[in-house]
């Protein structure tokens, strides 16, 4: 019978072993092969939503933050997304080599809107933030830090590195521009007075799933987020 070539090798008489693997020799490729962490799949109730209002429980996520307030149209705020970003990509992309590293895909763009005045746009107070995976520590994020403002000569200062635990929340898929979320808030709020649910405070979370630079306005996937409580 002719044998099969195979992972088994019999050479001048010696016992059969088995060959050595690339992923047990070497811990770069061996990473290189581990499933990929994505909040997206991991958390699908937070972020693969129907268009119409439902109730989530939010578990503790760490984030890179930066607070400000403001025209989110200013420059402020254009610069602090760059920034979280750039942090983001430098921890996925320099540091592979490390034993603590973990393949991840970077997490969307969110923010946390406070409108003080709903007219005065220069008065509304956000915090901008990008989810983390759960192994990242402020010792890493501490290296992120200095690798970014080596290679890129930014400053870091205003990114803080914590954990948001929003727990109950009413939540949907907006479908449209940012500027029509007044009629799908308006349902989120219908939603919590049939269900005797109040909001928390006045603030509220947006997760922006597409690029507003290569989605035309009336595409636009955001989730729309705010903490509640019963009142029944």
């Amino acid at each position: 019978m002719r044998r099969m070539p195979g992972i088994w090798s019999r050479r001048n008489g010696g016992s059969a072993r088995p060959r050595q693997s690339p992923l047990r020799s070497n811990g770069v490729c061996r990473r290189m092969w581990m499933e990929t962490y994505d909040v997206k799949k991991e958390l699908k109730q937070l972020y693969h939503l129907p268009k119409e209002p439902t109730l989530v429980e939010v578990p503790s996520l760490s984030y890179l933050i930066i607070d400000g307030e403001g025209d989110p149209s200013d420059q402020a705020y254009t610069e602090a997304v760059e920034l979280l970003f750039s942090m983001s990509y430098t921890l996925k992309m320099a540091f592979r080599k490390h034993s603590w590293y973990k393949p991840f895909t970077v997490a969307p763009l969110e923010c946390i809107w406070d409108a003080v005045e709903v007219e005065n746009r220069e008065t509304w107070l956000w915090s901008a933030m990008i989810a983390q995976p759960g192994w990242v520590t402020e010792e890493i994020v501490s290296q992120v830090r200095e690798q970014v403002a080596f290679k890129k000569g930014l400053s870091t200062s205003l990114v803080r590195f914590s954990p948001i635990e929003e727990g109950l929340c009413v939540t949907m898929l907006h479908v449209g521009s940012y500027q029509d979320e007044d009629a799908s808030f308006a349902r989120m709020e219908q939603y919590c007075a049939e269900h005797q649910l109040k909001r928390s405070s006045t603030s509220h979370r947006e997760i922006y799933l597409s690029n507003p630079k290569k989605t035309e306005p009336d595409q636009l996937k955001t989730v729309l987020r705010f903490a509640v409580y019963p009142i029944g």
